[in-house]
């Protein structure tokens, strides 16, 4: 179950079909039960929420964190588990605790704050729930807000906002908050991968030349329709389609199961992990998004290829974007038919890709920047 807000019904509902589930340790997180690791130290709470991102951003500024300050205990609490991408990433994370996070109801909240007694709270993605936002007003706990909205109750004492980009940075002033607001920044583009082995490309389809097309973000209904329009495409003759997204045909061979040896022409493989970005990236002819997180982007930025979305996907750097370097797009075949265009004008398709690696790295090096002025912060506290 994941139900966090701040009714008693609903919440203690919940928790039992969460302990009948054997999910005892969510029952109990989210009426408060959390045990900080260590014995000694004061603590910073990180809560990152049920975004997978921000939950990635939390390990990594704990490492950081880790090195800066040495006394500083952490722990992450989220509402939504992510096992591979907490197993992948936390191995070489000292003294970090993570685990399930309480609901919004002042018991739970209140038996929370008793227990960490946090010398700081960080936010990950939005701002906290009400009534915490009030109880750390209460407990005098400085709140630091990271890629966060202005929520229905800011939280104060509020220390510091580091919005994600301008945008955010807008909403903030549009809610007369100023002060605390730094310049935004997207520490994300820190630990995006870079630098890909080129391999990949020759491996899976028998030829450096080999031609890899990728869609991500599908939903459960699309599936159908990139498949046909794939079937009809020009592009099947040569290429290999790989698509991404929620429940993927049965009958799809995995990109998880690949065995390192040649696809025939024509295949669609669904990719069904996202430590796949990265190569795909870095090897797909051209990249078309569904849907796609903010850090997804910076990696298909970082690919340095053509970028195609579908209507509503927030861009990146929405504003050092020119019109015509991320087209929108939506239906399939009017997609393959625009990367059929893209492989008749390779000159166009390398200044595309060009211009959002170059944004790219704009963001990283800033971020680089930025990341000694907040652990200075956090070495302050």
């Amino acid at each position: 179950m994941t139900y966090y807000e701040n009714g008693l019904l609903r919440a203690r509902w919940a928790s039992w079909r969460d302990a009948r589930a054997g999910r005892t340790a969510q029952a109990n997180a989210r009426w408060g039960w959390i045990k900080a690791p260590g014995e000694r130290g004061p603590i910073l709470w990180m809560q990152s929420f049920s975004d997978a991102d921000q939950q990635r951003l939390g390990i990594e500024l704990a490492k950081a964190i880790a090195e800066k300050r040495r006394d500083l205990r952490m722990v992450m609490t989220f509402e939504t588990e992510y096992p591979a991408l907490l197993k992948q990433h936390t191995e070489s994370a000292e003294r970090l605790g993570y685990g399930f996070g309480p609901c919004d109801h002042p018991q739970a909240v209140g038996r929370v704050l008793e227990r960490l007694s946090p010398l700081r709270y960080l936010a990950l993605g939005r701002t906290p729930r009400p009534r915490l936002a009030a109880a750390l007003g209460w407990g005098k706990i400085p709140a630091v807000l990271m890629a966060a909205d202005p929520g229905s109750q800011i939280p104060a004492p509020l220390e510091a906002v580091y919005p994600q980009d301008t945008r955010q940075a807008g909403a903030w002033a549009g809610r007369g908050i100023t002060e605390a607001v730094q310049e935004p920044v997207d520490f994300a583009t820190l630990f995006t991968i870079a630098q890909v082995d080129p391999n990949f490309r020759a491996m899976i389809s028998g030829t450096d030349e080999g031609l890899l097309w990728w869609a991500q973000g599908l939903s459960a209904a699309q599936w159908a329709g990139w498949r046909q329009a794939w079937a009809a495409s020009p592009l099947s003759r040569q290429g290999l389609l790989f698509l991404g997204g929620a429940d993927a045909p049965a009958d799809l061979p995995r990109l998880s199961g690949w065995q390192r040896a040649p696809l025939p022409a024509g295949a669609v493989i669904a990719v069904d992990a996202d430590r796949w970005y990265p190569a795909l990236s870095a090897a797909a002819q051209a990249v078309h998004l569904q849907t796609a997180s903010p850090m997804l982007q910076w990696q298909v930025y970082a690919g340095s290829r053509p970028i195609s979305v579908s209507p509503g996907v927030t861009l990146n750097a929405a504003e050092q974007l020119d019109a015509d370097t991320i087209l929108t797009l939506e239906d399939p075949a009017q997609i393959l038919g625009h990367w059929q265009a893209l492989r008749g004008d390779v000159m166009a398709a390398r200044q595309r890709g060009d211009a959002t690696r170059r944004i790219f790295w704009q963001e990283r090096r800033h971020a680089g920047e930025r990341l000694p002025e907040f652990l200075q912060r956090v070495f302050d506290w």
